[in-house]
C-alpha cells in the first residue's frame, strides 16, 4: 500500500452547498490554517458558475485518474486525491496531482472569476467528495453561487441533507511531487500559442491504445494553422510523452480561448488553457511511468543550507505574491538576484513557493504539511546523508566553484566533479540519466561534505 501521511486539520464550521431557493445555491468550502487561528480567508460569488465548477471537475478528475498503472498496482490509492488552494487576497489557485503523479494540474480564478471579499491569505486542502461532486455537476449559469472559504472539515449540504469530510490521508508522493514540479516548469520555455480548437479537434484523432503506452513520444510540430500531430521529430517540435494523457483536458476546451504550449529540454510539456477570466494548467512528465515524485531535481536544493541569513529574508519578505519580483526583492534585501532565485529555489523545496508558468515566475503559498517528510523519504538524499555520516567522502576545493571527490561505493570510490557548469560521477545512475533526473546520491554527499565543512564556499550546482 502507498505510503501517507496524517494530516491533522482543526475546523470550526462545517462546509456546504445548501440550496436557498429554486435558482440559488451557496457553496461554503471550510479550510484549515491561515494568519489566524480558523479564519475565513475568502468569501465570494462565482461569476461563471457552470464554468466554473466544470474547471474544478476536471481538476478533480485528473486528481483521481491513473494514467500509468504497473501490472501489480490497482485503483487502491484513489483515495487520496485532495484540491490543495491558496487565496493570495486577488485570486484563487486549486492544484492537484493524478493518482501516478504524473501529471499536475492548476486551476487559478482571477479577480474577474469571482465577486469577492478577500477576508485573508491562505493556503488548505480541500475534499471533493462524490456527493460535492455530484452537486457541482448539475450547477446552471442561472444559479447564484457563492464560494466561501473558512475554518472547519468539508461537508456538502443540499436539500437538507449534508455530507461531512473526515481526516484525509495525502500520499507522500504528491508532497514530493510538488517540491518536484516547481523546478521542472521553472526550466519550461513557451513554443507556441495555438486556438483551443485546434487542440480540441487534434484530441478527438487520438486513437485509443496511446494511453497504455507509457513510453510512446509524440512531437507537436508548428505549422502555418497551428501545429501538426507527428511521431518524428523536427525543428521546434514539442515533444509529449504518452500523449493521450491530454484527453483530460477535452471537457473544458470549449471554454478556452487559446492554448499556450511549454517545452523544456527534458521532455517535460506543458499546456496554459487561457479563459476569460482564469487559467487552467496542465504539465506533464516525459513518459506516464514518470511521476514527479521520482524525479531529483530539486534535491541539491533540499541538500543545500541556501545562505541561511538569505533564505530568513527572502522568507520574511513573503506575503501571499500572485508574482514575486526577483529584482524588487534584489533591490530591497541588497542582494544578487542569482541569490535571490537560488532562495527562492529552496523555499520551493519547503513547500513555501509555486512556479507561475505564465508569469514566468514564483507565488507565495504555503502547503498544509510538513515539507521535512521529503527529505527523510528521499532515498538518494538518505544515501547521500549515510555516506556523509559514515566518513565515505573525500573532497577537495579547485578554486572558488570548483570541487573534485572521491565517494566511497560497494565496488570502489566513485569520481564527482562539479563546477559552474554542472556536476558528473562515475556512477551506473549517472551513466544511466546524465543528470537528467537529478543528482545521484555521490554528487549529493559531495555537496553536502563541502558545505558542511565550507558553507559560504560553495553553493549547489544544477
Amino acid at each position: 500500500m502507498a505510503a501517507t501521511v496524517n494530516l491533522d486539520y482543526s475546523y470550526l464550521y462545517a462546509s456546504t452547498l445548501a440550496s436557498e431557493n429554486d435558482s440559488k445555491r451557496s457553496l461554503r468550502l471550510a479550510t484549515s490554517g491561515g494568519a489566524e487561528r480558523n479564519p475565513y480567508f475568502f468569501q465570494g460569488r462565482i461569476i461563471s458558475p457552470k464554468q466554473t465548477a466544470d474547471l474544478l471537475l476536471t481538476l478533480s478528475a485528473i486528481s483521481r485518474t491513473r494514467f500509468f498503472s504497473p501490472g501489480e498496482i490497482r485503483e487502491r490509492m484513489l483515495n487520496a486525491a485532495d484540491p490543495v488552494v491558496t487565496s493570495d487576497g486577488g485570486r484563487l489557485r486549486f492544484e492537484v496531482f493524478s493518482v501516478c503523479c504524473g501529471a499536475y494540474a492548476r486551476l487559478d480564478l482571477q479577480p474577474d472569476a469571482l465577486d469577492a471579499q478577500w477576508i485573508g491569505k491562505g493556503t488548505t486542502n480541500i475534499d471533493f467528495n462524490p456527493p460535492m461532486r455530484a452537486s457541482l455537476a448539475t450547477v446552471l449559469n442561472s444559479e447564484n453561487v457563492a464560494l466561501n472559504i473558512g475554518a472547519d472539515k468539508l461537508e456538502l449540504e443540499r436539500s437538507g441533507e449534508s455530507v461531512i469530510e473526515r481526516k484525509v490521508k495525502l500520499p507522500l508522493r504528491w508532497l514530493k511531487g510538488f517540491v518536484e514540479v516547481q523546478v521542472y516548469q521553472s526550466a519550461l520555455k513557451q513554443v507556441m500559442e495555438i486556438p483551443a480548437l485546434e487542440l480540441a479537434k487534434m484530441i478527438r484523432t487520438l486513437p485509443p491504445q496511446n494511453f497504455l503506452q507509457a513510453g510512446t513520444i509524440s512531437y507537436l510540430i508548428p505549422a502555418s494553422k497551428g501545429f501538426r500531430l507527428s511521431q518524428r521529430d523536427a525543428a521546434g517540435a514539442v515533444p509529449v510523452g504518452a500523449i493521450s494523457r491530454l484527453r483530460a483536458l477535452e471537457p473544458i476546451l470549449r471554454y478556452a480561448k487559446s492554448v499556450k504550449i511549454y517545452s523544456s529540454s527534458d521532455a517535460i510539456s506543458a499546456f496554459e488553457l487561457i479563459f476569460t477570466n482564469g487559467k487552467f494548467f496542465f504539465v506533464l512528465s516525459p513518459n506516464a511511468a514518470r511521476g514527479f515524485s521520482g524525479e531529483g531535481q530539486a534535491l541539491s536544493a533540499l541538500a543545500s543550507n541556501g545562505g541561511v541569513d538569505a533564505l530568513a529574508h527572502i522568507r520574511s519578505a513573503l506575503a501571499w505574491q500572485e508574482e514575486i519580483s526577483v529584482p524588487q526583492l534584489s533591490s530591497s534585501l541588497e542582494m544578487s538576484a542569482k541569490a535571490v532565485e537560488e532562495a527562492l529555489q529552496v523555499l520551493g523545496t519547503r513547500g513555501l513557493v509555486g512556479y507561475d508558468l505564465s508569469a514566468g515566475a514564483y507565488f507565495h503559498r504555503e502547503l498544509p504539511f510538513d515539507l521535512g517528510l521529503v527529505e527523510e523519504l528521499h532515498p538518494r538524499m538518505k544515501k547521500a546523508r549515510e555516506l556523509l555520516e559514515q566518513r565515505l567522502v573525500r573532497y577537495s576545493m579547485k578554486g572558488d566553484d570548483e570541487v573534485e571527490a572521491y565517494v566511497k561505493g560497494s565496488a570502489g570510490d566513485h569520481y564527482v566533479q562539479m563546477n559552474a557548469d554542472g556536476a558528473r560521477c562515475t556512477c551506473d545512475w549517472f551513466a544511466k540519466n546524465q543528470g537528467n533526473r537529478g543528482p545521484c546520491s555521490h554528487i549529493l554527499a559531495a555537496e553536502l561534505a563541502v558545505q558542511e565543512d565550507e558553507p559560504n564556499a560553495f553553493k549547489p550546482i544544477g
